[in-house]
């Protein structure tokens, strides 16, 4: 069967499932395997499980429909990749050295470039065409922005008022140094990218249908994992969460998830393959 995907996004897609359930086996149910901080233990298993049991499902789903022409399964497979991207960029700069510290650095290579190679191979005149009129621009881009104001409020919260005090911040003292690299990709990355999406959709740009819909399915992706570690954390009390963290956190990832959910029923059309592993349109129905 042709496919829209060239066989090195496949083969690397593959290989990031492979890997990916390897290592969250091996987290989960080998003793010992992390050496991190007892309290940051929790969120490495809830990172562990969630992966197994949505990014590594969701990864093969839009895998399997892009290789079938499904224009939705691409922005599928691009949102999971975003995701992977995250969560392997989030274990390689944050877990304690390991056995399996090359497999994490790999992982997150992988997945970062499969990701870059999918943004080049899509053709977003055809998301506009697919989406536009059927989304909202307004309604997504101001969510976009209100989420990139509100989470860099949120992190810079954590990390200003120490800064000026010439203390650390909170989660620092009770999680240890790698606490706060969410905090720096979430600043660097997350946020801009929120931002520029939603800019982009407000002009009616075509890129912004593409970007705003991979961060939104991105934030949906997340949801069972910052969900799970939020209610494991509050439970435990092993550290400070207040109230307003706690709903600034979880309103916005559960908007977002219905919003991705839309976004996707949006979507109706193929795309057909090229021999350079790009897409383009035609006009037959998702398998």
């Amino acid at each position: 069967m042709t496919t829209s995907l060239s066989r090195w996004q496949i083969g690397t897609t593959i290989a990031i499932l492979v890997l990916s359930i390897v290592s969250t086996l091996l987290g989960l149910f080998r003793s010992g395997h992390y050496r991190d901080h007892p309290d940051f233990l929790t969120a490495l298993y809830m990172q562990d499980l969630t992966i197994l049991a949505v990014g590594v499902p969701v990864l093969a789903l839009g895998l399997w429909l892009a290789a079938r022409g499904s224009l939705r399964g691409y922005v599928i497979w691009l949102g999971a990749l975003a995701y992977m991207t995250y969560m392997w960029a989030t274990f390689a700069f944050s877990v304690a050295w390991n056995e399996f510290f090359l497999g994490y650095v790999v992982l997150f290579g992988l997945s970062l470039f499969a990701l870059i190679s999918g943004f080049a191979g899509i053709d977003e005149d055809r998301v506009y065409r697919e989406v536009h009129g059927r989304v909202s621009p307004v309604v997504y881009s101001g969510f976009l922005w209100v989420i990139a104001f509100g989470l860099a409020l949120l992190w810079l919260g954590d990390l200003v008022p120490p800064l000026i005090e010439g203390t650390s911040p909170t989660i620092v003292d009770e999680l240890g140094e790698q606490a706060t690299v969410s905090h720096a990709i979430d600043l660097a990355v997350v946020v801009p990218a929120l931002a520029i999406a939603g800019y982009w959709l407000w002009q009616r740009r075509p890129w912004g249908y593409v970007v705003g819909g991979v961060v939104l399915l991105l934030g949906a992706l997340l949801t069972p994992s910052i969900t799970g570690m939020t209610v494991v954390l509050v439970l435990e009390g092993e550290i400070t969460v207040s109230v307003w963290v706690i709903v600034f956190t979880m309103l916005p990832l559960v908007i977002a998830a219905a919003l991705a959910i839309s976004y996707l029923l949006a979507f109706g059309g193929k795309i057909s393959p090229q021999p350079t592993g790009g897409i383009q349109a035609t006009d037959e129905p998702d398998p």
